[in-house]
C-alpha cells in the first residue's frame, strides 16, 4: 500500500469531471472533452491546487470517513475551461472552477 502522489489525485478528478456527458454552462451542455490530462494541463499550466487557501471553509472530514477511507481529506480544486458548441454551432468557452474531495483510493468522493 502506498500514499497516493498530487498528481494522481487531480488525474483522478479531472478524469472524472472530463468523462461527464455534460457540464454546466448557462444550463446542463454537452462538452468538448479534452483528449487528455496532458493537453488539458498544456491548455491551463496554473489550474490545479489541492488544498488551497480559500476565502471560504471547506468541511473537515469524519473521524469514520477518514479511518475507512471514504475520504483523505483532500480536496482538489481545479479550474476547467468548459468547450461547447452553442446553439448557433459555434465554439464557445466558459470557465468553471470544480471542487471535489477523494478517497484514500483516488476515487472522487463529491
Amino acid at each position: 500500500m502506498r500514499y497516493l502522489s498530487d498528481e494522481e489525485k487531480i488525474r483522478s478528478v479531472f478524469d472524472t469531471q472530463n468523462a461527464r456527458k455534460s457540464l454546466y454552462t448557462n444550463g446542463l451542455r454537452e462538452h468538448i472533452k479534452y483528449k487528455s490530462f496532458d493537453e488539458h494541463i498544456k491548455e491551463n499550466p496554473d489550474c490545479c491546487k489541492i488544498n488551497p487557501k480559500r476565502s471560504h471553509d471547506v468541511p473537515s472530514p469524519s473521524f469514520v470517513d477518514r479511518i475507512f477511507g471514504f475520504n483523505s481529506g483532500d480536496f482538489i480544486f481545479i479550474d476547467f475551461k468548459v468547450r461547447y458548441v452553442d446553439e448557433k454551432g459555434k465554439q464557445r468557452v466558459k470557465e468553471f472552477s470544480f471542487e471535489n474531495a477523494v478517497q484514500n483510493c483516488g476515487k472522487v468522493r463529491w
